[in-house]
């Protein structure tokens, strides 16, 4: 239960432990950064049992980058019982896993603000093909090929490559954010609330062939894993199961079995990269689908994988710099709507997200810089008249 204060508002301890967490910050971190002395004080702060005083709430206002109401809100679009999927490395701290979840809480945030004044794409994503078991089961690899051909057909695409996936989702109802990281241990993660699908992609190192496998990849979770309990997903065995599913979604869905087969009428890694040119997919997810699609041997598999890692490849391949640089554009687009037609000012909108203007800007890919206030209006002073 919140305190009251003498704002006559009642202070969230709950909102300022997301609000440090979102930093990456420890409570002896904090403490020590706002001149606090104890960190036992913060602790008891968070632990709802004191009331932080104003002089030190705005140290904490000011050192966590987030206004002063963002204490006082009591919705949230997140609980410790609903799961965040990742797409990440072996090395991903839970701490890292903990500022993307709040971050994909403050995405939920701004679209559903957004979406009480104009109107998003529905979601279009057919109840027919989405698994509703609320204990997993292990997919048979031949129904996900089956499940990733009845979308490509449900949403009228040929079986040939996709173009911009990032504006293929928005189109269908799925709000994507890619947001800079300086850390790159997570190249992803999505939540869903309802039949509302959410997902996040870091930017700065992950190139337009990543981005487009790591966007199918994780509608692949929604579709395959939608209502796995929290207990079941901490598995390590169905984890890893879990993966492998999505990553063959991706695969089915950004590769479709007839077509790339018959395309692919050679194993050298120039055919691979010219084919790479064409379906804007990376070579190593081409191979890994050669060999699912048994086009290739264990023996050929082998052999191209040593080529490519002794060209150095693994990290970065030829062509990465030439491919469609996709970004997301709705959200942008809603809030420069808004703002355009005068239904709310930047200072409106950020007052009543109650979010700092930077995280709105890099969660909705606007400019740096674009939600600050301008002076604008009629100059109250004149020059005296001579």
């Amino acid at each position: 239960m919140g305190v009251k204060t003498n704002l006559n508002q009642v202070f969230r301890p709950e909102k300022l432990k997301e609000a440090r967490e979102s930093r990456g910050l420890t409570i002896r971190e904090l403490a020590t950064d706002i001149g606090l002395g104890t960190h036992q004080a913060l602790s008891k702060y968070e632990n709802g049992k004191s009331t932080p005083p104003a002089e030190v709430l705005i140290k904490l206002m000011n050192k966590l980058e987030v206004p002063f109401s963002y204490f006082f809100e009591d919705a949230s679009y997140h609980s410790n019982n609903e799961i965040v999927y990742f797409r990440s490395k072996a090395n991903a701290t839970s701490k890292l896993k903990r500022i993307h979840e709040i971050k994909i809480a403050w995405l939920m945030k701004i679209f559903y603000y957004l979406d009480s004044i104009l109107d998003f794409p529905p979601s279009d994503l057919p109840e027919s093909i989405i698994n509703h078991q609320d204990f997993f089961r292990p997919t048979d690899y031949k129904e996900i090929e089956t499940i990733a051909l009845t979308l490509r057909k449900h949403w009228n695409l040929n079986n040939g490559p996709i173009d911009n996936i990032t504006r293929l989702f928005e189109k269908h109802g799925i709000v994507v954010s890619l947001i800079k990281s300086d850390n790159f241990s997570i190249d992803a993660c999505s939540k869903w609330l309802g039949n509302k699908l959410f997902i996040i992609v870091g930017n700065d190192r992950s190139v337009p062939s990543r981005v487009k496998f790591t966007l199918a990849h994780e509608l692949g979770h929604y579709l395959l894993h939608k209502n796995v309990k929290k207990s079941e997903f901490n598995t390590k065995e169905v984890y890893k199961r879990m993966e492998d599913e999505a990553n063959h979604f991706a695969s089915a869905f950004l590769l479709p079995a007839e077509t790339f087969s018959n395309e692919l009428v050679s194993h050298t890694l120039d055919y691979y990269l010219l084919l790479k040119k064409r379906w804007q997919v990376s070579m190593q997810a081409m191979v890994y689908r050669s060999k699912e699609l048994n086009l290739i041997n264990e023996y050929q598999a082998s052999y191209i994988w040593k080529q490519i890692a002794k060209k150095g490849w693994r990290t970065k391949e030829p062509y990465d710099d030439v491919l469609l640089n996709e970004s997301p554009t709705i959200l942008q687009d809603a809030i420069e709507l808004i703002l355009n037609h005068h239904v709310k000012t930047k200072k409106q909108l950020c007052d009543e997200l109650r979010l700092n203007q930077k995280d709105i800007e890099a969660l909705t890919n606007l400019p740096p810089g674009y939600l600050i206030e301008s002076r604008t209006g009629d100059n109250i002073i004149s020059f005296k008249q001579r």
